[in-house]
């Protein structure tokens, strides 16, 4: 009976993962630079960084997403994948505008202690969470978005799950870029 039980729900978790991958949101190139633009629509004015995709534009080892200056976002299309496929659809926007959160930190000379820096760019991520929900009509996908962020914790510089999912939250309910530049909670 134990077997048959641990057989039943490992063909339910199976089919439960293969049914979120299935629906997933493709990544590709078209996706991230229409994203690139959405993000730009709220976070242009602070910041208009260049989306390198599947270049290593940072010099990083391997292409997940990074920001390495105030003009420059480096992200590998497989990797923003598996965050749609491991976390929901739009997870893959939220990186994205994480990372341009972080941009915006380069051209106004934030340097904040760890793990703050992190949790400001997910304050970021938040916000356009927000913006695409209201302004563009996305569905909402802030617990795509905020698992994502949780998995990304390290107890170190990227903060604690809890840590990004608040701030993640506090992002989304603040919809105010502003608020995450000037009024972080600590």
């Amino acid at each position: 009976m134990i077997k048959q039980t641990h057989l039943v729900l490992v063909l339910v978790m199976g089919l439960a993962g293969l049914s979120q991958s299935v629906n997933a949101v493709t990544v590709n190139q078209a996706y991230i630079n229409k994203s690139g633009l959405e993000i730009s629509q709220e976070k242009g004015q602070y910041a208009r960084p260049t989306i390198y995709i599947n270049q290593r534009a940072c010099g990083e080892p391997s292409p997940t997403a990074y920001a390495c200056g105030p003009y420059t976002i480096s992200v590998g299309t497989q990797f923003l994948q598996s965050q749609e496929n491991q976390h929901g659809s739009y997870a893959a926007k939220m990186v994205l505008a994480h990372e341009w959160g972080h941009s915006i930190q380069f051209i106004r000379g934030i340097n904040l202690k760890a793990p703050y820096m992190e949790l400001q760019a997910d304050c970021n991520g938040g916000s356009f969470i927000r913006f695409a929900v209201n302004r563009l009509g996305y569905q909402p996908f802030l617990e795509a978005a905020v698992s994502s962020a949780r998995a990304a914790a390290d107890y170190g510089t990227h903060g604690t799950p809890a840590q990004r999912d608040a701030f993640t939250r506090w992002g989304y309910a603040q919809g105010d870029l502003r608020k995450c530049l000037n009024n972080l909670p600590r």
